[in-house]
């Protein structure tokens, strides 16, 4: 009989982009079950053969009413299910799950830090508490005797190392790796350059910042097209509005595509993709972009400047629009660049980025973990 295995996450599109290869190459020797909040992919998880469970969880809620009805929740899907792995994803499963899990000693588990969020960009004095108070839940949430913990990056490990008993139980695997087959390099359209924002529309992205920029390379005359690709997020506190977007459009200043699942398609429209992002873990839309040959214009921090190398595409400070039209100007201008950026993202995404090599680590964590 096969093994259960018990993915504990946020949301079903981030599992369906960011986990459904590893859960399907899991399913191979273990029985899968998902546990999220479904949107709209409830059948096609189903389809696929996996268990799926409704998670009462509320992303961006604080409130104690509501996280104690997680915690509930999360204990008797736990008693309900009774898995030999879970494997949490995203802050709040991580820290709800490994705090509730803790009831379930026996039970092997594995947390996926996908980025800090919002809680670790911010730089008031409330924000400090709740970051000193989240920094003492991870060290709740990861005592446990037979663990492990994947990290995107070295940053989010050295902020939560303190949190951390034992460092053999960590792991540095960057990113969720791209389908090199599907996100392959097409011809650069040279007679209508098009400046791509690839991202959910949430301040923290670094939208505003984008729209600044176009402002400024309009005004500048840099003849192009800038277009937002991504979907609204109402569930978020960061998310921009519907209206807000088409004041935007209305004016003339971008192009809104919306939300799109055919991305390896729609990236091979750009000259340059964007992210100005606050902080990440490892964001995927850079991956797909290098693997598309696409030079990028991110931003110097934590997630980002760790998904690019200096022949790959341009950092520059985040929450500065001058800086980024800046660099996005002098990019468009340079024609040879552009093509030398677009020949190494492909290499550094066949190097680093093959979804294969992701795939096969998870699985080998699995493996270990079932076998101690």
């Amino acid at each position: 009989m096969k093994k259960k295995l018990l993915y504990i996450v946020n949301i079903d599109t981030f599992f369906l982009s960011h986990r459904i290869d590893i859960a399907k190459k899991a399913k191979k020797n273990f029985t899968v079950h998902i546990a999220t909040k479904f949107t709209k992919y409830k059948n096609y998880f189903d389809k696929q053969g996996m268990f799926t469970h409704h998670l009462l969880l509320n992303r961006s809620s604080f409130g104690l009413i509501s996280n104690v009805i997680s915690f509930i929740h999360i204990f008797l899907l736990i008693l309900k299910i009774r898995p030999n792995l879970i494997h949490f994803v995203s802050i709040k499963p991580v820290l709800l799950g490994g705090i509730v899990s803790r009831f379930y000693p026996n039970i092997s588990k594995i947390f996926s830090i996908s980025g800090l969020g919002y809680v670790f960009i911010q730089k008031d004095y409330f924000s400090k508490i709740r970051r000193f108070f989240f920094i003492f839940m991870f060290k709740i949430a990861f005592n446990h005797k037979r663990y492990k913990i994947i990290f995107q990056n070295l940053d989010d490990i050295k902020i939560l190392k303190k949190s951390i008993s034992e460092k053999k139980n960590v792991e540095l695997i960057p990113g969720s790796g791209v389908s090199l087959s599907k996100y392959k390099p097409k011809n650069i359209n040279w007679l209508n350059p098009t400046i791509m924002f690839a991202s959910r529309m949430l301040i923290h992205k670094g939208i505003y910042e984008f729209i600044e920029a176009v402002k400024i390379l309009k005004r500048d005359g840099c003849n192009a097209k800038y277009v937002l690709v991504g979907s609204i997020d109402p569930d978020n506190l960061s998310s921009v509005s519907y209206n807000e977007i088409s004041s935007w459009v209305k004016s003339g200043l971008v192009e809104y595509w919306g939300y799109k699942n055919n991305m390896n398609k729609i990236l091979n429209l750009a000259t340059i993709v964007v992210l100005p992002s606050y902080r990440e873990g490892f964001p995927k839309i850079l991956m797909e972009a290098a693997s598309c040959g696409r030079p990028v214009v991110t931003t110097n921090v934590p997630g980002c400047k760790d998904a690019i190398s200096s022949k790959t595409g341009i950092l520059v400070p985040y929450k500065n629009s001058k800086c980024l039209a800046k660099a996005i100007k002098n990019l468009l201008k340079n024609k040879k660049k552009i093509i030398q950026m677009s020949i190494e993202s492909r290499r550094h995404a066949v190097k680093n980025f093959d979804i294969k090599n992701i795939i096969n680590k998870n699985i080998n964590i699995y493996r270990n973990l079932i076998n101690k």
